[in-house]
């Protein structure tokens, strides 16, 4: 058979005798081996040469293979090592495998994005080491981390072939948001409530954000019942799967919303996308369990499920009630929104105008309006009635946003109009929550909305027609002391009726009722 099929011998021939490299070849040799890191059977598929002249694999791989490109080798090589991944992050023009059987492994190395340092040996299989080790990662984290966002550890988990069983609540959390930017609807309706639920010992939350859905294996998925709930918020780009999937290990499911997705107006920027998948949010309401929404009128979009209000908040751990509040100065008018308000600011255009005219010219006031985003992107306005104020960075970073919002408005009044449309009619009053927050007394839409909760002139005031938003505005200007009676009754009204501990206990209600 000659001496190509005896590793040893062979290895100490290529090496000519050099002690140095007999050494470093038979060490790697024995590591691709053992750690079994190379398929045989695809290997020959490659290298024939290498069946026909009856060399082993491993020993062809250190001499032939090895020069192979990344593609070639992905043939054979065990898939659980990245070879892109380990390049990218550690060796560079060396060999991966080389590199990692003869340094990496030693410097705690990783072989993919999902490894934890699971390799801990280089005399066992890799595959069954890995996994063996992943499960322990999982169930230890089970034990002691009830708000998984690690994606380490939630990716691993919904695409596990075996359930993992544990005494809390296993509550799946989707949002069609980056976990790592999130936006303020996921931020207030999800993350800060379920953060703190966690707080309690009794549920296991997995967070699934934007950022996971690329990285996970959609189809495979819950092969078993990982969840006992899951929760749904807004819209869900592979809905039609976890429906299925959830139904068919009987997971309960839980659809969140601040919004009437489905009525929304053709003429609206989000209307294609959310038509696109309009069967798909429409199959995940018909199936599941409950429906969570912000408002009354919201809750009656869905007149034949099981619908619970849990109304907005303010969120405290984010910014902080402000008792910096402005006293001197011009007079500044202010409005903030995302880049989709183009309708409801040209409602209030021509009373800015108007208003900006009859307090200079009949009371020697100048008055400033300062926006902050609220146009849609890429329209054309004419901004000789308004001040822009910059957007900062990520401004959809909610955290970020109110934090630098904050510090850097210095508004007498806020403005906030809304169209009368049918899809506003189910919005919530988190602009008046926000602004009273800020010390901002504010004029509000007279639409449910905000009419609903602002008691004028007790803690807001509302209009409607443009001689209504002229009067109310132009009575706030020459009332300081309306302004700061207004100020403080929103700040007592959010701080006594908007708390999270209200909403904290309704989805502990929630889930409890679904379990039980």
């Amino acid at each position: 058979m000659g001496f190509k099929s005896h590793p040893l011998l062979f290895i100490t021939i290529k090496s000519k005798g050099n002690i140095k490299k007999i050494k470093f070849n038979r060490k790697s040799f024995e590591a691709i081996k053992n750690l079994n890191l190379i398929s045989h059977e695809d290997y020959f598929k490659v290298h024939s040469d290498c069946l026909k002249q009856n060399i082993v694999p491993e020993i062809h791989y250190l001499y032939y293979g090895v020069y192979d490109e990344d593609d070639i080798k992905k043939t054979y090589v065990n898939s659980l090592f990245d070879l892109e991944f380990y390049r990218k992050n550690y060796s560079g023009d060396e060999d991966p495998i080389l590199h990692y059987v003869s340094k990496g492994f030693f410097d705690n190395n990783l072989i993919n994005q999902w490894d934890c340092n699971y390799i801990n040996f280089l005399d066992g299989d890799l595959t069954e080491q890995f996994y063996k080790n992943q499960k322990l990662k999982i169930e230890e984290e089970l034990k002691h981390n009830y708000y998984i966002t690690d994606k380490k550890i939630s990716i691993p988990y919904i695409n596990s072939n075996e359930e993992f069983k544990t005494d809390k609540i296993r509550v799946g959390v989707f949002i069609n948001d980056p976990f790592i930017d999130l936006a303020p609807c996921p931020y207030i309706r999800i993350h800060e409530p379920f953060s703190r639920l966690s707080d309690s010992g009794k549920y296991n939350f997995f967070v699934y954000g934007m950022d996971s859905f690329a990285l996970m294996d959609i189809e495979e998925i819950l092969k078993v019942k990982q969840f006992d709930i899951v929760v749904v918020q807004r819209i869900l780009p592979f809905l039609d799967v976890l429906v299925d999937k959830c139904l068919q290990h009987g997971i309960k499911m839980v659809y969140e919303t601040d919004d009437d997705l489905l009525g929304v107006e053709e003429n609206s920027p989000s209307f294609e996308y959310v038509d696109r998948v309009r069967s798909s949010i429409e199959k995940y309401i018909d199936s599941c369990d409950i429906v969570t929404v912000t408002t009354p009128a919201l809750a009656g979009k869905f007149p034949n499920k099981d619908v619970c209000i849990i109304r907005n908040y303010y969120v405290d751990s984010v910014f902080q009630i402000r008792d910096d509040i402005k006293e001197e100065g011009p007079i500044t008018l202010g409005y903030y929104g995302t880049l989709t308000h183009t309708k409801d600011l040209l409602l209030i255009k021509n009373a800015i105008i108007k208003l900006k005219k009859l307090m200079k010219d009949d009371y020697g006031i100048d008055v400033r309006f300062e926006i902050i985003g609220g146009f849609n992107e890429g329209d054309e306005v004419d901004n000789s009635w308004f001040e822009v104020i910059d957007l900062p960075p990520n401004p959809m970073n909610f955290a970020n946003f109110m934090s630098w919002l904050s510090k850097t408005v210095n508004w007498d009044i806020g403005v906030v109009p809304l169209e009368n449309s049918n899809f506003n009619k189910g919005k919530s009053e988190l602009k008046y929550i926000e602004l009273s927050v800020l010390g901002i007394p504010g004029v509000y839409s007279d639409m449910e909305v905000y009419n609903s909760v602002v008691h004028e002139p007790y803690n807001g005031l509302l209009a409607k027609t443009e001689e209504e938003w002229i009067n109310q505005i132009k009575k706030l200007i020459l009332d300081k002391n309306l302004r700061k009676s207004i100020r403080n009754n929103a700040i007592d009204d959010v701080v006594e009726n908007y708390s999270i501990s209200n909403r904290i206990q309704k989805w502990d209600m929630i889930f409890n009722k679904l379990i039980n």
